[in-house]
């Protein structure tokens, strides 16, 4: 076979195609010093309406465990609750609801409070962390209602029937450490609920220690 009838040969011949390189992820871009304090500033609000909320709700279900202690045997006691222009019926039960989401809200904003502090420490305060500071209280209150929920269906068992104050406490204990831990009591649901990935900001963590 002479040269020209190889080139021919190999040009004939199917060509691979070129390996696609992946691009890489553009940096995150960091926080400016105006979102940065108003991050702050947002946290700092959100720690003051959360523990407002928890001294006014840790305040109905006390009155409500005194109401139903004194209420007359197979009734519920209630206590209006005006909301908005509107007067809510709240029962003992539906009390231990909202205090277990503020709990779970105070228990959140101590965590992001420590993260944000850290990150800033570092500068490593990114512009794509602003929605998780924003929006963590929101989950881990939900969080804490569920869990409060939980505690005291399979516990605690306060309800119409049986009240305890001390039982409130604990109640609000629990709230507030499902808030602090989110994140892990999310990774031990997950498996079962087949949620999303990690709620922790994606961006590189501060570096540990003091």
């Amino acid at each position: 076979m002479d040269l020209t009838s190889a080139q021919a040969a190999d040009s004939s011949r199917p060509t691979k195609p070129d390996k696609v390189r992946r691009r890489a992820k553009p940096a995150a871009s960091a926080m400016t010093p105006a979102v940065r304090r108003i991050t702050g500033l947002v946290n700092a609000l959100e720690g003051l309406i959360a523990f407002v909320w928890l001294v006014a709700s840790y305040g109905v279900a006390e009155q409500l465990v005194a109401a139903q202690e004194a209420a007359p045997t197979g009734t519920v006691a209630t206590r209006p609750l005006s909301w908005w222009g509107l007067d809510i019926p709240v029962t003992l039960n539906m009390s231990l609801l909202i205090v277990g989401a503020a709990a779970g809200a105070v228990g959140s904003v101590v965590q992001q409070g420590l993260a944000f502090a850290q990150y800033a420490r570092y500068d490593r305060l990114r512009s794509g962390q602003v929605w998780w500071y924003v929006l963590f209280p929101v989950w881990a209150g939900l969080l804490g209602a569920v869990v409060v929920v939980a505690v005291n269906t399979g516990l605690i068992s306060i309800g119409d029937e049986t009240t305890s104050t001390a039982g409130v406490t604990v109640l609000v204990t629990m709230g507030a450490l499902s808030g602090l831990f989110t994140n892990q009591a999310l990774r031990r649901l997950r498996p079962i609920l087949g949620g999303p990935g990690s709620t922790e900001p994606i961006e590189d963590q501060p570096p540990a220690g003091g």
